[in-house]
């Protein structure tokens, strides 16, 4: 069992990263409809396996199109996604 095991979704739009589903310790899913212009969503996982353990962080991204120069140019644009909604 873990001490901890949060995770949240941010989606790339062309209006910016917009913050998604997520679950964080102790508190309820809650889930976020994805925006219908997300071009990549990107899930990250932080688990804590024990007190005074290192936070093992994994991140998944799922692309929404094929397009990857439109990817790219958006990524360009707005940047790194912020997480911690």
């Amino acid at each position: 069992m873990s001490v901890s095991d949060e995770w949240e979704e941010v989606h790339l739009t062309p209006a910016g990263w917009i913050n998604g589903s997520y679950k964080h310790d102790f508190g309820k899913r809650v889930d976020v409809p994805v925006p219908k212009d997300t071009v990549i969503t990107i899930l990250r996982q932080v688990t804590v396996g024990a007190i005074g353990a290192s936070a093992k962080v994994r991140e998944e991204e799922t692309p929404l199109t094929t397009d990857a120069s439109l990817i790219a140019e958006l990524r360009a644009k707005h940047g790194k996604p912020t997480f911690g909604c």
